[in-house]
């Protein structure tokens, strides 16, 4: 047999992700099978397996994508910042300057539609667990960056002040989701971030 060259396999994983996600979007996370994968792909099902044991790791390993896919970008564009209002800004202007594509919509439901199936197994439970936990530390980095600095109140909890953050994000998301109003959601980002701020800053 000739032999498949590494950047065959990703080339091949990352069009597999890519109709699963559409898939998803469309099906739902519960009601799509293999099969719609299969048959949105090309990709006969032994061959999907052959890259992902279930249904379940080809989401995980989209969600992995994604996460990875935030940091390295917000990584990149705070390389040389050592503000910590700065680094909350770009933050902010990350979410409102989010394009908003046609699928976006769907993609937010099967998070979120994800995140709850999740929530009723343990195993599962504790994946999403350690990701959440990622994105507080991020926030929570931050802030305690800006409290040493005297940029941000010390009074102020990160851990909780990082939570709160997520938990509006999630919100805003989980509206647009279902509503669709691309315009109400970039408001909304307008006064979370001006809320925001204002409670945090010195």
């Amino acid at each position: 047999m000739p032999k498949v060259s590494a950047q065959y396999k990703e080339e091949k994983r990352n069009h597999i992700l890519e109709s699963a996600l559409k898939c998803f979007g469309e099906k739902g996370y519960q009601a799509t099978i293999i099969d719609d994968i299969v048959k949105d792909s090309n990709i006969s099902k032994g061959a999907i397996y052959n890259y992902f044991e279930s249904k379940e790791e080809i989401y995980l390993q989209l969600l992995k994508k994604r996460t990875n896919t935030f940091f390295e970008e917000m990584d990149e564009v705070n390389a040389h910042l050592t503000s910590a209002k700065q680094k909350l800004a770009n933050l902010f202007k990350r979410f409102k300057k989010q394009e908003l594509k046609e699928d976006d919509q769907q993609t937010m439901r099967v998070y979120i539609e994800f995140w709850l199936f999740g929530s009723r197994q343990e195993d599962l439970r504790k994946i999403l667990a350690e990701r959440y936990n990622r994105f507080i530390d991020y926030i929570v980095n931050i802030i305690v960056e800006g409290q040493q600095s005297g940029e941000i109140k010390k009074e102020i909890d990160p851990q909780n002040i990082s939570r709160i953050f997520w938990a509006i994000r999630d919100g805003n998301v989980l509206h647009y989701s279902f509503l669709g109003e691309e315009e109400q959601y970039r408001i909304a980002w307008d006064t979370i971030e001006e809320m925001f701020l204002n409670y945090v800053q010195q």
